[in-house]
């Protein structure tokens, strides 16, 4: 056990960092989205937590499968090394590779400009309202939108109490 420390105690301090550093850059991407909310005034529930919560296991997920093979990779190498007289690095490769892949997929989304969030939001919207009018009349996509905008004045005034 002391010689498997020995080889391998610098990769799982590693790993444990690259774990680290992916959580940290969610909870970044979080700070950030809750920080753009509070600015465009918009309530912030936690519908948005749990798309977090969401994301971090998806992401830690993917790590760990990857982890597993850089695992397997790094055993291949360790046995490889004293049997070749050769001295390749014992690191986990493929999982730099997914952090870093995650890390840009954050920075992405921290820097996203939220007015084409919202367009794209619009323009969802107006799919499913065309689709809507296809198949309803008149009468009944009036008394959907005055629904709609009663529920919507309801929460509003909700908020502002709050």
């Amino acid at each position: 056990m002391e010689n498997f420390l020995q080889i391998f105690g610098p990769q799982l301090m590693i790993i444990a960092c690259i774990y680290a550093l992916v959580l940290f850059v969610v909870f970044l991407d979080l700070w950030a989205g809750i920080r753009k909310a509070k600015r465009r005034g918009e309530y912030r529930s936690s519908y948005g937590l749990r798309k977090t919560v969401d994301k971090i296991s998806r992401y830690f997920n993917m790590i760990l499968v990857i982890t597993v093979i850089d695992t397997v990779q790094m055993l291949a190498i360790s046995q490889l090394n004293p049997q070749t007289d050769h001295s390749l690095p014992i690191l986990p490769f493929f999982t730099f590779i997914g952090a870093m892949f995650v890390g840009f997929i954050e920075l992405k989304s921290i820097y996203e400009n939220s007015e084409e969030k919202e367009k794209a939001k619009i323009g969802d919207a107006a799919k499913i309202l065309s689709q809507i009018i296809q198949h309803k009349d008149e009468q009944e996509i009036i008394s959907g939108v005055l629904e709609y905008l009663k529920r919507d004045k309801k929460t509003e005034s909700y908020e502002t109490e709050t």
